[in-house]
């Protein structure tokens, strides 16, 4: 063997060095100490830590049948939305001792795929940070029979006996149109979200649930598509037709931060100013948000306290300290920035965007 390839040390080599048996070792590493005398234990410890003895995780993972690590789904990492979860998950993860494989799938196909290939690697437990799309996914509830600990973040389906965490997307859209009715907007108009996505279905509900606590007529011709899974120009047709509809909307909740930027860009273009024309609100609170002009009011969804509550819930589970399926909905806060002003009505001078 060439001198500069240094030999692995291995149990045998420890338990030779500190003149004790495998057993007793192994014992020390795996914390079974309580009728092991004192100096025998410092013994032991001494020549791990001299001789920089690193356990070997596959063959533990072969005796104990756990490998320490949790996989964690992203259905989207185009936005950096999920990718925020992970600020939270891995941290306390890595505290327990875990580590954290992280796979992406956009689609339900790749999904399934990811999963599979998740449970080959023999994770202890699985986290799902997912878009709100209606899916026929029973290879989620396969994970049931196979006693797999999982915590779907964001899914539209409810599964009684899995853990879940949602955020209340209703409640979020109800306090931004109460906000902006507050202001002195009654002129309000919404680019709703894709229909196939449960959070475009809630979130449409709030803002006519909002309309409707305040005495507002709701309007066909204020409600457009803003479906943030297309492309800016169906964005920028529909704020068009906002801006002709007679009388104008004084305000606009979008669907999405991407579709209200798009917004924004839109009706500096045609001349006017916001918030002083028309105020713009958003979903999200992506980290973009503050670098817009205007910086962007936007409702913010609970990602990071998703993902903490996550991992949380998944390393009880884990250590079977739960029996019972949890649900958890999380609120959603409104933050105020500049985009939606104090008043609805007032002049500026506003230049057109090229």
């Amino acid at each position: 063997m060439p001198k500069w390839r240094k030999q692995s040390v291995t149990i045998k080599d420890v338990a030779r060095a500190a003149g004790v048996s495998v057993t007793t070792v192994s014992n020390v590493l795996n914390d079974r100490t309580g009728s092991m005398s004192e100096d025998t234990l410092q013994r032991v410890v001494q020549v791990i830590e001299s001789l920089h003895y690193r356990p070997n995780a596959l063959a533990r993972s072969l005796v104990t049948r756990r490998t320490a690590t949790i996989g964690v789904v992203i259905a989207e990492v185009e936005t950096p939305l999920f990718l925020q979860a992970l600020n939270t998950i891995e941290p306390i993860a890595r505290g327990a001792g875990y580590t954290v494989l992280m796979s992406n799938a956009r689609s339900l196909q790749e999904e399934d795929e990811v999963v599979q290939v998740l449970l080959e690697k023999r994770v202890d437990g699985l986290i799902f940070l997912s878009v709100s799309e209606r899916l026929a996914d029973d290879y989620v509830l396969a994970l049931q029979r196979q006693r797999v600990p999982a915590v779907l973040v964001n899914r539209a389906q409810s599964y009684e006996r899995m853990d879940q965490i949602n955020w209340d997307d209703e409640g979020g859209v109800v306090r931004a149109v109460e906000h902006l009715i507050e202001i002195g907007h009654r002129r309000i108009a919404h680019l709703c979200g894709p229909e196939r996505r449960y959070s475009g279905e809630v979130r449409l509900r709030g803002y006519r649930t909002a309309l409707e606590r305040h005495g507002i007529a709701w309007r066909d011709d204020y409600v457009l598509p803003g479906d943030y899974t297309g492309d800016a120009e169906g964005w920028r047709r529909s704020t068009l037709a906002l801006l002709e509809a007679e009388p104008r909307p004084t305000a606009i909740v979008a669907s999405d931060d991407v579709v209200a930027a798009t917004a924004i860009k839109t009706i500096q273009q045609q001349g006017l100013c916001v918030p002083d024309d028309v105020a713009v609100v958003g979903i999200d609170d992506q980290p973009f948000c503050t670098y817009l002009n205007p910086a962007l009011t936007t409702v913010q969804l609970p990602v990071l306290q998703a993902g903490e509550l996550a991992v949380e819930m998944l390393l009880d589970r884990m250590a079977g300290e739960r029996s019972e399926a949890e649900h958890v909905t999380l609120p959603c806060s409104l933050v105020v920035r500049e985009s939606c002003g104090s008043h609805p009505r007032r002049t500026c001078d506003a230049r057109t965007v090229e």
